[in-house]
């Protein structure tokens, strides 16, 4: 829980724009002088965690994952002290942009640490718990921003990473990155610590602490049967273009890639950053901030609850499920705002329904897309490319996080709110058919089960190509009937086997 704060401090910077920004155009209009400035505040936090994301890695992988989140604290905190004393909007871009960068150092540091660091048996939990202390870290952005100027509230910002530094100094060291330095000795202490419990450095670890990410095993145990499908072959590198192409790596890959770009066309992001913005042009009939708070609030009941859904309820369930709410709550919030240009009488009449939209939106994405594709992430992606393809695809993801967050203002000045919301509501659908057609359940099933899954479904491809070749051949040749009903019952054999 104590690395997870890193998660919060996250949240901070997601949820700072909604009242900060408003604050800034009121007191500070200097800082925002135009849509186009607001626009690259809002935004530009996830272009830095880009860059961020790509330092991350070899920070990581050398200094550990222990320093790389304590050393994040000390950035963080002066990232918010400038955006505190900015007085310009180069200064205040910049300083946004350093802040982001943090978030992209943070990101997968927490992450790995305590999925290294965790019992098995709690892992599922652990492992969700940085999706509800982001959802935190957002909520104590929009209670702080109800009550604080935009400054105050960067300098109160500052406080948790400041928090997070302090709470790190106790803990170990993650066992599985000292293991990988041949620090055996340290790790066996590492494990002692986290477990508990007394362990001799010679004892056989756990499988799930052995690995520099989240699975390795003793070469001393590996057999041929115990291996997963893609590492059966050795003989080929695991990063050349042939094997990376490769359909069982390909697949897998575009599928994780294509849910986390449906995490963020969602609007997400967008109704994350501007959500006091669009309460206060919705006319709604509730105060701005106090729906604001309402919606954190319920981002973060609803990602509580979610934990104890994942497991039980299968992923794709949950994905169409979420897919379907987000749908339909963006309908809504579209449709109010279109009677609101078309019908201002009615528009006023249903005063509560941009809250009730937002509430039916958040509870939709915390139960299935707020966390699930990265969960997919990790289980789709054969553990060779595992690495490389998923620091891909969540670069990538933080990439569009941008794209979306940027466009919000000018698809709303192109379209009108409405459209942006309907498009979303589009976007939304699409997903779930997307879901629905494609997107296998990984329910119960091994890593080595899913891997194997998708080899297998490439070796039916391979012969059901072959035995289209081959009937195309023998309907250009001379073979009797009798030649043509043994060759296919043959193949028929093999496809059944």
């Amino acid at each position: 829980m104590s690395a997870s704060l890193g998660y919060l401090t996250i949240g901070l910077v997601r949820g700072f724009s909604s009242p900060g920004v408003p604050s800034m155009q009121e007191l500070s209009p200097h800082l925002v002088p135009d849509d186009d400035a607001v626009s690259w505040v809002s935004a530009i936090p996830p272009l830095g965690a880009f860059l961020g994301s790509l330092v991350a890695g070899p920070m990581l992988q050398y200094i550990g994952r222990k320093r790389t989140l304590m050393m994040s604290s000390p950035m963080f905190i002066l990232g918010w002290a400038a955006i505190a004393l900015a007085q310009s909007y180069p200064v205040l871009l910049c300083a946004r942009i350093f802040t982001g960068f943090c978030v992209g150092i943070v990101l997968p540091s927490a992450q790995v640490y305590v999925s290294e660091c965790a019992h098995a048996e709690i892992r599922g939990i652990l492992g969700s718990l940085p999706a509800l202390f982001m959802a935190g870290g957002i909520l104590v952005s929009y209670l702080l921003g109800a009550w604080l100027p935009w400054n105050l509230l960067a300098w109160a910002s500052a406080i948790f990473p400041t928090l997070l530094f302090f709470v790190m100094i106790p803990l170990p060291e993650s066992p599985a990155w000292l293991l990988s330095k041949d620090r055996t000795k340290d790790a066996d202490e590492a494990l002692k610590w986290l477990h508990h419990q007394p362990r001799s450095v010679t004892s056989t670890l756990r499988l799930e602490m052995q690995r520099p990410s989240i699975f390795t095993v003793d070469p001393e145990f590996i057999t041929a049967e115990s291996l997963p499908p893609s590492e059966k072959t050795p003989d080929e590198d695991p990063y050349s273009l042939k094997e990376l192409l490769r359909r069982p790596v390909l697949v897998p890959f575009v599928l994780s890639f294509t849910l986390l770009i449906f995490q963020q066309v969602s609007g997400i992001d967008s109704i994350i950053f501007y959500t006091v913005t669009i309460f206060k042009a919705s006319g709604s009939s509730l105060n701005e901030h106090l729906a604001t708070i309402i919606v954190g609030l319920v981002q973060l009941l609803a990602n509580f609850f979610s934990l104890f859904l994942i497991d039980r309820s299968g992923r794709r369930p949950l994905l169409l499920a979420s897919g379907a709410l987000m749908c339909l709550s963006m309908m809504a919030m579209g449709t109010h705002f279109y009677l609101q240009v078309h019908s201002p009488e009615i528009s006023k009449l249903l005063g509560l329904l941009p809250i009730v939209s937002m509430i039916v939106f958040m509870i939709g994405f915390s139960v299935g897309y707020c966390s699930i594709p990265f969960l997919l992430m990790g289980e789709l992606i054969p553990v060779k490319q595992r690495s490389l393809l998923s620091s891909v695809a969540g670069s990538l993801n933080l990439g569009t996080m941008f794209v979306v967050i940027k466009t919000y203002p000018l698809i709303e000045d192109w379209v009108g709110a409405y459209g942006a919301f309907w498009l979303y509501a589009a976007l939304c659908l699409a997903s779930c058919f997307f879901v629905l057609f494609l997107v296998p359940e990984t329910k119960g099933k091994s890593l080595d089960e899913i891997e194997e899954y998708f080899e297998e479904k490439n070796r039916l491809r391979k012969v059901k190509n072959a035995i289209v070749s081959k009937e195309a051949e023998l309907a250009d040749t001379n073979i009797d009937s009798a030649d043509k009903q043994h060759y296919a019952s043959t193949t028929n054999t093999a496809l059944d086997g």
